[in-house]
């Protein structure tokens, strides 16, 4: 499962690891979006570039204290101290260099799967990855076919070795072809 691509405006180098949402409460804090496939605990201290449309776009936030509310992050960044000061950090993009974000068992980085050629388990080719969508239970691979044409594929282990270059897919009948279905 693959972590967040980076929007615009993101430093090289650097992956998002999180969005800050609406404040929390009067003392500064936030709801944070945090990415689910990465292990980023946002610990006190923890520095974060700004990116996005925060009002701090290319500063840095320093996690002050976080916690959690009712199964969401609550967080407070140093020098945010009210209401109005959470509100300006709305919409901020929160990343960090790539090396400082470990990964959740089994995931990978969007930047490593797109522009990656995916063969059969016959080495023909099946497309280019051009795109990785979120889904709810997993994410999907869009394709450009050698025909021209687009094939969006489940990101499931047992179809998609990521592993393997190029991108092996063990396909099933009717996941490329309709007309092959059972």
């Amino acid at each position: 499962m693959p972590a967040t691509p980076t929007p615009d405006g993101v430093p090289a180098g650097h992956v998002v690891v999180g969005r800050v949402g609406k404040p929390f409460g009067v003392r500064g804090e936030v709801y944070v979006f945090a990415d689910p496939d990465l292990d980023d605990p946002f610990d006190p201290g923890t520095a974060y570039a700004a990116a996005g449309r925060g009002t701090l776009v290319g500063g840095t936030l320093v996690v002050d204290r976080s916690r959690d509310h009712s199964g969401r992050l609550v967080v407070a960044f140093e020098g945010v101290e009210d209401r109005e000061g959470a509100e300006a950090l709305r919409g901020t993009v929160l990343t960090r260099d790539r090396g400082a974000v470990a990964l959740d068992e089994g995931a990978v980085w969007v930047a490593d799967l797109i522009g990656r050629t995916v063969v059969d388990t016959d080495g023909r080719v099946v497309g280019v990855v051009e795109a990785v969508a979120d889904g709810h239970a997993h994410d999907y691979l869009r394709l450009a076919r050698p025909d021209g044409g687009e094939a969006v594929i489940p990101l499931v282990a047992d179809l998609v070795d990521t592993d393997a270059d190029p991108i092996v897919l063990a396909p099933v009948p009717g996941l490329l072809d309709p007309d092959e279905a059972l």
